[in-house]
């Protein structure tokens, strides 16, 4: 990444930083800021929102990354959230559109990060929530107090500071949803589904036979029902590993000689609305 003015201490003026944007050999993703097109990796969404976020520094060294920006910097997992333009925070009296970049007033103290100055992780969480919406809150938050980068205190203190702010009820809500036991995206998105249908679960529960031999920890243990609930996200699938394929076999059929059932949700469930519940309340009344 390159600004205008690194280009004008090399020699370049402004028709020959057109004609290498024209010939694809420089990428101009916002005022001021240059991209050498062989280096950068512009494909995958996440790597070229880094690219974005270190080259905005260049143009604004007084800037703190914020929302989905700060939370990928202290290497938080998101989802469902637009990658296309960084979000930072700098010292103006309002928010302002930057072509490719969003930037809004300064709030709060910066902490350090791999990226640079960033929000702290509480601070990114809600903010996070409050642009993209809960279900994408709850999603990092999850990640974030299974892997310890925050505590769920200073998550509370974090929404009490926004409490009056428009938009304040999606952190609330991502608060009131989120869980560090859950261990991936997809368990998340069915956690939460299940808890506005009034499923009551247990994440990460270990199963035991009688002689106390542990037959497998499932990702869902329905309260007071043997009703196990299984994200199947077909990673540990993917390569068709016969012994991988046995041993989930021989593992679901231990778990229904204990007398549970078992149901897997996959993604493609996650996305119609009404499915997981209705999925997993057809197996408790034939549980019952």
């Amino acid at each position: 990444m390159f600004t205008t003015a690194q280009a004008h201490r090399t020699g370049m003026d402004k028709s020959s930083l057109a004609r290498a944007v024209a010939d694809g050999v420089a990428l101009h993703p916002m005022r001021s800021l240059y991209a050498v097109a062989q280096v950068v990796d512009a494909t995958s969404p996440m790597r070229w929102h880094r690219h974005l976020a270190v080259g905005s520094r260049l143009i604004y060294p007084d800037l703190m990354f914020a929302s989905v920006t700060a939370v990928l910097a202290h290497d938080v997992a998101v989802w469902g959230c637009d990658l296309s333009r960084p979000q930072v925070l700098r010292p103006i009296s309002r928010s302002t559109g930057v072509r490719g970049l969003r930037v809004r007033p300064t709030r709060g103290k910066a902490v350090d990060t791999p990226w640079g100055p960033a929000a702290s992780p509480a601070d990114a969480l809600v903010q996070l929530a409050m642009d993209y919406g809960t279900e994408q809150g709850v999603v990092s938050a999850d990640h974030a107090l299974h892997h310890g980068v925050v505590t769920t205190e200073a998550l509370a203190v974090a929404v009490a500071g926004v409490e009056n702010w428009p938009d304040a009820h999606k952190a609330r809500s991502m608060a009131a949803l989120m869980c560090g036991l859950r261990e991936s995206v997809g368990e998340s998105r069915c956690g939460i589904a299940l808890e506005l249908a009034g499923i009551r679960v247990t994440p990460q529960v270990e199963i035991r036979d009688a002689f106390g031999n542990l037959v497998g920890r499932v990702d869902f243990l329905v309260d007071g029902a043997n009703v196990v609930v299984e994200f199947d996200g077909r990673v540990k699938f993917e390569d068709g590993d016969p012994e991988v394929l046995w041993a989930e076999k021989k593992r679901e059929d231990r778990l229904r000689r204990l007398g549970y059932t078992v149901v897997r949700i996959i993604w493609a469930d996650l996305e119609r609305p009404g499915v997981v519940a209705a999925k997993v309340r057809s197996a408790i009344r034939a549980a019952a």
